[in-house]
């Protein structure tokens, strides 16, 4: 009689054991769902602008949309590089003054009295509404646009790692303790891996942030990326690029958490936080 799980086999005789699920399977399960998903709601939207003949200065129809970006490939590929790059450097400002702040934050309460009352005034104010000021102080560069990137993805970075940081089993940290181990050892050993489940899934949230603190200051004066194109083609009334430009950053936001996801996967199956889903 079978017990309902894979086929016999020497080492299952009774095929209890449910059988591997295999690559392909797998994959499958995770693609399927979210290309019905975009099928949709990419076909419900084509479908409502056509038929209630929606005027393309309210909403531009994806075939529209996807028509612009193959016109011109280059150019948007192009103008999303340098908001990548300006977003990269941004993001990575931050991860290491977050990272920086976080283990300085950990290992002396003063530090953490003195630096909590900077973190809460960086936390409640608008940053996007310092992008103009941010112009008129570093130039026309580069340099607002990470500057921009690297506040509006500072806090949540210095948050999750002060939380990684902290968030340390106390009966392994005192039986490290009893042993004389240092707080060096204490930190690489102990405190960084039960941290990486926190920065990732910070890293997750930031990668998009990142982008749209660059795409913001470029609004305010830049000669390239995809901020600047919104910007121009919002000047002419071409929303067919405007919508192209921000499917481009969409695309791109997408790609990097996927990214983020599989590293995230990868390093984390020892973590519950990590644990598949059923």
């Amino acid at each position: 009689m079978s017990g309902g799980g894979g086929s016999p086999s020497p080492t299952d005789p009774i095929g209890l054991v449910p059988p591997k699920i295999g690559w392909a399977r797998r994959a499958t399960r995770s693609v399927v769902p979210g290309v019905v998903a975009f099928v949709v709601v990419f076909g419900g939207w084509e479908f409502g602008v056509r038929y209630t003949h929606i005027p393309a200065t309210e909403l531009v129809a994806p075939s529209a949309i996807f028509r612009e970006l193959w016109r011109a490939p280059g150019f948007f590929a192009s103008n999303a590089w340098v908001t990548i790059q300006e977003a990269f450097w941004g993001f990575l400002v931050a991860f290491g003054v977050a990272l920086t702040a976080a283990v300085v934050v950990v290992h002396s309460r003063l530090m953490d009295r003195a630096l909590s009352p900077i973190i809460v005034m960086l936390q409640v104010t608008p940053i996007l509404a310092l992008a103009p000021p941010l112009v008129v102080w570093l130039g026309f560069g580069p340099q607002p646009k990470i500057v921009m990137a690297a506040l509006i993805t500072f806090v949540p970075l210095f948050t999750n790692a002060t939380a990684g940081f902290r968030a340390i089993d106390p009966a392994t940290y005192e039986v490290m303790r009893s042993v004389d181990a240092g707080r060096s050892e204490i930190f690489f050993r102990l405190r960084v891996p039960h941290s990486l489940p926190y920065l990732l899934a910070a890293t997750r949230v930031c990668v998009g942030l990142a982008l749209i603190g660059a795409v913001v200051a470029e609004f305010f004066n830049s000669s390239a990326g995809l901020g600047n194109i919104m910007a121009g083609a919002q000047l002419y009334d071409q929303s067919a690029v405007v919508w192209a430009a921000i499917f481009t950053l969409v695309f791109i936001g997408v790609v990097l958490v996927g990214l983020v996801t599989v590293v995230q996967h990868r390093l984390l199956r020892w973590s519950e936080l990590d644990a598949p889903r059923p």
